[in-house]
This record gives structure tokens, sequence and C-alpha cells, in this order.
């Protein structure tokens, strides 16, 4: 800029400044002419500043501006029409007026795609916004300039016959360039009618020339002015006016202030015409008649909101339903305010259809993503739905998050993303949709049908449906919390029942184990079943017993031929792991003797007797590394692999004695780790415990009927189909044999026996079968072995 801040409104005042000083020394000024200068210049002053920031365009708008309405103030001054005022009143408005229509070409518009939808929707052959306000400039500038030239003439001729032409001319250009710029205001606000803000600036700038024009018909008429004066300035205030309405900061307020003005101009504007006319005239009665007008002027004020009615979109149908379906929002249980708004909304959408002819509007709630609408009784229904994507990215970046269907459909053609949106919103009728956000992050949104509606959606009404949207942040919240548990309840429960069914078959699982272990341990137990009724077997069972029941280390030692496994089987099965698996580890076998198949999870038998008993049979045979590793694992109740539960298993060490008896007499435990067999590791984990040493048949003579009589009836059936007997003399024979092989060289007689009885077709064992079988007497055995450590 070529002048500083500080030095404008100078600039400014300076033409006024001299036109009114001018004015006043000349002869013919009016009383009021330093009042007048007063004014102009001030509002030079004052409209000349120029405040920071403010756009270099915006500034030139508003000088031109200020500067042609103090000019034509400072004019005023004059009561006769000298040529040199009257030229510099007709270009002080000018000035004014091309400042003011270039205010009104560059009326803030909307964000988001209103504004490339006013370009998209232009109706091909017609004028842009810009190109109507070059127009209209041109038009003022032809008018004024016409009217410049008579005054030239009138002014060069020296002569008062051009006078009166002057006057005619400046007051039909001036009403012609006031009727111009109104005209191009309303113009604009028809075109960029998609821009929610533009149409009340520019129907309140429409308002200002015409509120212009009246002014000057009034000064005209009552001869405060002559009319081309009068003009000139009602042109001059309605331009500054302009300059001011076009750049308000709330276009809302101003549509509320502005229809609130014509409803008290329309409806209270006759009255108080009448009643100044009646105080003017010569009538008996008049001030009665004036207080009649007093009152009704004043009913007309406070019945103001009704008779706004006409003035308001459609009636404000729409508008009033928002505000109570938000007064209901605040009010009411949620689900209740919801179906009362949407039936509200409804009922005005069908206004001119019928009560349920327009679709119900749609309330759409997030997390999880579904829809309430309304059917014909006015009963909430939801069902669960999807919006389509990007909507709410789109929705949020318009004014009040409120997307329309008419600035869509404008950019139909040029935007083929839209296209989807457009689809949507077309499938259900919608006038616009509303997005319900307390922040960024949506909960909602708010679809409104367009029922019978013709008309554009109007800056107050897409503010009163982000108020309700607004409203219902807190009940979509609530109500998307509420499903979301209800949700999590419904899947939890679905899962406990899941879980229910999955442990029942976890159950029935468990007691297949139960069914397998506790079979095949029976099976292992079945030789230990019978003949245990002997002090000496009884006595070794009892303590085995004992130390299973007590859930300790058991070490048993019994003669070759001797199995012990039956014994423990059967122990187990009385013990508090019965219900646990039994696994039985042969110490003679290669297999047993892989370390990594120890170290394994799935295959070492520690995973496998977890929980259970496992029973080294011939421990001492195992590899030392292996004893080691399986001496540590019980003692640390950890297996050899990574995991998080501790090892829960109980064992049992088994060990077969010498022929040579003495040298079992005492310490026989003791010279297992002595002589090298039994590591010191697995060996300490049977301390202090007592080794069980089991007897032979010759010192469970009392148990050997019964033995025998049980093999021979199972060996019987195994061969014959049919169990075998033995009488006296044959069981007389047995009972004298030392059975030095013991269990073993007992089934190897009975086979022998049943074979025997098989063939020759008998069903007893005599005495003769007996002898048969050569089987000589043996020297008595040695029955001073014991119970030892």
């Amino acid at each position: 800029m070529l002048l500083s801040r500080k030095r404008i409104p100078l600039a400014i005042a300076f033409p006024a400044f001299y036109v009114g000083v001018a004015a006043v020394r000349s002869d013919d000024a009016r009383g009021s002419a330093w009042l007048l200068v007063v004014v102009a210049v001030a509002i030079a002053l004052i409209g000349g500043r120029v405040p920071e920031g403010m756009d270099p365009r915006a500034v030139s708008r508003r000088l031109w501006t200020v500067t042609g309405l103090s000019v034509a103030i400072a004019t005023a001054a004059l009561a006769s029409r000298p040529a040199w005022a009257a030229l510099a009143r007709e270009l002080g408005t000018a000035v004014a007026m091309i400042g003011a229509l270039r205010t009104l070409g560059e009326i803030d518009g909307d964000v988001g795609l209103a504004p490339k939808a006013t370009e998209a929707a232009a109706a091909p052959g017609g004028l842009p916004p810009k190109h109507l306000v070059r127009l209209a400039i041109a038009i003022v500038v032809v008018v004024w300039a016409v009217a410049g030239l008579v005054d030239l003439t009138t002014w060069w001729a020296g002569t008062a016959s051009w006078d009166g032409h002057g006057v005619m001319m400046a007051s039909s250009a001036g009403a012609v360039a006031l009727f111009t710029v109104g005209g191009t205001a309303l113009l604009l606000g028809g075109a960029r009618r998609l821009e929610l803000e533009v149409p009340p600036r520019a129907l309140a700038c429409a308002g200002a020339a015409g509120a212009g024009l009246v002014l000057a018909v009034f000064l005209a008429i009552t001869d405060a002015l002559t009319p081309d004066g009068a003009i000139a300035l009602g042109g001059a205030a309605a331009c500054g006016a302009i300059a001011r309405l076009a750049r308000a900061e709330s276009p809302l307020a101003l549509a509320r202030r502005g229809r609130r003005t014509l409803a008290l101009v329309v409806f209270g504007g006759p009255a108080v015409a009448l009643a100044a006319l009646a105080a003017e005239a010569r009538i008996v009665d008049r001030s009665g008649i004036v207080l009649v007008l007093a009152v009704a002027a004043l009913l007309v004020g406070a019945a103001v909101r009704k008779l706004e009615e006409p003035f308001l979109p459609v009636k404000g149908i729409l508008i009033d339903a928002l505000r109570d379906a938000r007064a209901a929002a605040r009010e009411r249980e949620a689900r209740a305010a919801m179906a009362h708004a949407l039936v509200r909304i409804r009922e005005a959408c069908a206004v001119g259809m019928g009560p349920t002819a327009a679709p119900s509007p749609e309330l759409w709630l997030l997390h999880p993503s579904r829809v309430l609408t309304v059917n014909a009784a006015g009963y909430l229904q939801e069902r669960a739905a999807e919006l389509p994507a990007g909507l709410f990215d789109l929705a949020l970046g318009e004014p009040h998050a409120t997307l329309r269907s008419s600035v869509l459909r404008a950019l139909e053609v040029r935007r083929a993303d839209l296209r989807p949106l457009l689809a949507w919103l077309d499938n259900r009728d919608a006038l616009f949709a509303t997005v319900i956000a307390e922040s960024d992050d949506p909960d909602g949104l708010l679809v409104v049908p367009v029922g019978a509606r013709v008309e554009e959606l109007t800056l107050e009404e897409a503010r009163a449906a982000k108020q309700l949207a607004d409203a219902f942040v807190a009940v979509s919240q609530a109500q998307s919390a509420k499903v979301r548990h209800l949700e999590r309840e419904r899947s939890l429960t679905d899962r406990i029942d899941d879980l229910e069914e999955e442990l029942d078959r976890l159950h029935h699982a468990q007691d297949l184990d139960i069914g397998r272990h506790t079979l095949a341990s029976t099976r292992l137990a079945r030789p230990a079943t019978v003949g245990i009724y002997s002090a000496a077997a009884r006595m070794a069972y009892d303590a085995l017993e004992r130390r299973i029941a007590q859930d300790a280390p058991a070490v048993v030692l019994a003669r070759a031929g001797i199995d012990p496994v039956p014994y423990l089987a059967r122990a187990h099965l009385s013990g508090p792991r019965k219900n646990g698996p039994l696994v039985v580890v042969d110490g003679t076998a290669s297999r047993e003797h892989d370390l990594a198949r120890w170290t394994d999870a799935k295959t070492s038998p520690l995973a496998l007797a977890d929980h259970g008993l496992i029973v080294l049979v011939d421990g001492p045979a195992l590899p030392r590394d292996v004893q080691v590793l399986v001496a540590r694992s019980v003692a640390e109740r950890r297996p050899p692999w990574e995991r998080a539960e501790a090892l829960d298993v109980t064992i049992a060490l088994t060990s077969t004695l010498l022929p040579s008896i003495d040298a079992w007499s005492t310490g026989a435990f003791a010279s297992l780790v002595a002589s090298g067999r039994l590591a010191p590791e697995l060996a300490a984990r049977f301390e202090g415990g007592e080794a069980i040493v089991l007897p032979g048949l010759s010192e469970r003579s009392e148990d050997l009927r019964s033995i025998v009589a049980d093999r021979l009836a199972r060996e019987g059936l195994r061969l014959a189909g049919t169990p075998i007997g033995i009488d006296a003399g044959a069981f007389a024979e047995l009972v004298e044999y030392p059975f030095t092989g013991e269990d073993a060289e007992l089934a190897a007689i009975v086979t022998k026996l049943v074979a025997r009885v098989a063939e020759l077709g008998q069903e007893i064992v005599t005495a003769k079968d007996v002898a048969a079988l050569a089987l000589g007497v043996a020297p008595a055995p040695d029955t001073t072995l014991r119970s030892v450590k």
C-alpha cells in the first residue's frame, strides 16, 4: 500500500472535509451543515481504519465505500445544487456503489463442497457470480457517467437551463444504480444458494439497498434534501450498510435479525405510518387514532415471533421439529427420545404428503454400526447396517457437519468419487445427513428425508439439525455402550456355553482317560488279586499299600521269577493317584536307555506318568544319565523341558534279588548303590523308606491253592474252553514242590498240566498228571529272607 495505515483515514477524510468546508462557506449552506460535515469526516476517519491482517482486496473495497459515503454526506450540507457539488456527490455515490458491488462479489463462501457445487450448478449460458458483479458495476458506471455528463454540461454552459435535467438524470441514475445493487445481491443469493452462509448475507444486503431507496424517497418527499441528493445519500448509506453486512461474522444472527426486521416493517410499518399521518393531519380526534395505532404497533412487536413464520424457511416446520426433538433428547429416556425425535422429523417432512407418506428419518449409531427408524405406529425399530466408506470424512468437512444431497448432485458429473454417496442418500430420499460427533470422532449420523420439500436447506435448519445431533451425542454414546455391553454379555454367554460344552467334553475325555488308566492298571494287577492270605504276603502287601497311600517313593525287592508289577498296580488302584496313569518302565529294555526319549515332552515316561505313578522295573539296569535325569526331575518337580506347570509324579523302583540270599540278608538296597548299579542321586529319592521284599511261594503255602486254582481255571478257558480243576492228591504233590522259579515256574507247570488234561479230555488235574511231569523233589528252601533296608 502507498500510504501507511495511520495516514489512510486522513486521506479518506480529506475529500469529505474539503467538500464539506466548501459547502459550509457557500451562501446556500444548510443550518446543519457543520453537523453533516462532522458526521462525514467521522465516518471517513472511523471507516478508514484498517485492521491488522485484513485482506488487501477487502481493504480496497472498504475504502471505496467509506470515501463515497463520506463525500455524499458532506455534499448534503448544500441546500442548492451547484455543479461542482453535484459532480462530487455523484462521483462519491458511484464510488460507494462500486465498492459495495465488489464487496458483494467477494462474500465469503462456505467450507467444503458448496463453492465447487455453485460453479458446477451454474445454468448453461447463464452468468457466473463474478460476471454478474462485473455487469452490475458496468451498469452503475454507465448510469452515473451519463448523470455526470449532464452536470458537466450544465457547469460548462453556465446556465440553469440544464439544472432540471441534471436533477432528473442524477435521481434516475441513483435509483437505477441502487436498484441494480439490490437486484445483484438477490441474484447472487440465488446463484450461490448451495452455500449456506451466502443467502442470508445477500438477502440482508438486498434489504439494505431497499432501505436506502426508501430513505431516499422519504428525504425527497419531506423536502429534507433535493431528489438527487436524497437518492445519493440513501444509496451511499445503503452501500455502507452493504459493506458491513456482506462481511458479517454471524450470518445466522444476521438472518434472524433481518427476518425480524422484515416482519416488523411489513406488519408494524403501516401502523406507524398511519399514526404519523394521523398526527400531521387535522383530525378532531386524532389523539385517539394515534393511541389505537400505537397499541397496534405494540401488539405487532409482542407477536413478532408468530408473525415471523411466513418468512421462515418452509414456515419453520422443520426448525420447530428439530428443536422439539432436541428438547426431547434432554428430557426423556434415551430410546423414547430417539423415537420422539424421529416421529417429529417425519411429521415435518410429510407436510403436504400425508402423516406417514414420508419415509422415516434414520438415526445411525456406531460401535457397533446399526440404524434406528420408526414405523407407521411410531415404534422404534433397529437393525444392523453399514455406512458407506468415506461418508464421515466428507460430512465433517461441511458446514455444521451436514452433507446435503443437492450439493452432491451438483458435483455428480465432475466428481465420480461422490456418486456412491449420492446414490446412498437418494436411496433414502434424503435431504441431508448430519454427523453426530462431540469431536472429530463421530458417534452417529442423522439422515432426514426430503419429503414434499422443494426448497434448499437453509443455514438455520442446518444449525438446528447440528444442535439436535449434538444433543444426541450422549444418547448415542450411551446406547452404543449399552449395545456393546449386551453384545459382550451375549458373546460371553455364548463363550461360557461353549466352554461348558468344552468342559463337558474334557470331563468326558478325562473320564475315558481315567477308565483307560484304571483298566490298564487292573489288567496289570490281575495276578495279585488272589492269593494274598498268608501272613508273609499280607505283611508285604500292606507295607507296599501304605507307602503308595502316603504318596511316598517305594522300593520293591523280589526273587527272580516274581513279578512285582501286579502288586504295585493293585496298591496304585487303592492309592490317592488311582485315577492317574501307571507307567511301567522296563529297565532292561534298550528303548528306555535312550536319553533323548526321556527329554521329549511328548514321549518321555515322565510326561506320560504326570499326576500318576512311574514304576522303574529293574531300575538299576537303567543307564546312569537316565537315572540322574529321573532323580533331578522328581526332586525338583520340573521336567527336562520347558513347562510352566510343576511335574507331579510318584516313583517306585524294583530290583531282583540274587540267588545268594545271604548277600541280601542285610543292606540289600545299600549294596545297589555301593556296587555302582544305582546312582546316588536316584537312591537319595528313597532314603528313609524301608525296602519291601515280596515273599516267595514257599513262604506262602496258604496262598498256593487259590493261586493254582485261579491259574488252572484261566488257562483251561484259554486252551480247552472250560475251567480246569485239581483234586486233593494232585494239589498235595504241588505243595511239596519247592518252586525255585517262583511264579514263573508255577505258570509253566500250570500250562503243562492244562495241556495234558486237555489232550486227555479231562476237566480235573489228578496226582497222576502231576507225576507225569516228573517234577521231582527239590531241597527245602531257606525261609530266612525278610524285609531289609
